[in-house]
């Protein structure tokens, strides 16, 4: 269970990073919890018997998961950006290279 709530620790770490736009650590925290999270399909692959540990998990998951879809919408904001900003390169690029070549001439 314990791996359970170290998931939803990191989700919260991520959100905030996410909050703060901090993409590395957002990125470093993902990657320890992609860990933890093949720990426990390894290890846990079933739901348990016990109802009351059931539901907790099934808590806990729940949890995750809210937190990864508000990580989505700002990572949504961010990926928008990123797209435009490498766009605006790439026709800056484009202009050197051909107004930058007749210079020469």
């Amino acid at each position: 269970m314990r791996t359970y709530e170290r998931v939803l620790e990191l989700s919260r770490a991520m959100l905030e990073a996410a909050r703060k736009s901090d993409w590395d650590q957002l990125v470093a925290l993902e990657r320890e919890r992609a860990q933890l999270v093949d720990d426990i399909r390894v290890g846990d692959p079933e739901p348990g018997r016990d109802p009351s540990t059931r539901e907790r998990k099934r808590e806990l998951i729940q949890a995750v998961m809210q937190c990864d879809e508000q990580i989505a919408l700002l990572t949504q904001d961010w990926m928008h950006e990123l797209r435009e900003v490498l766009g605006s390169i790439s026709a800056e690029q484009r202009l050197s290279r051909t107004y930058g070549s007749q210079q020469g001439q």
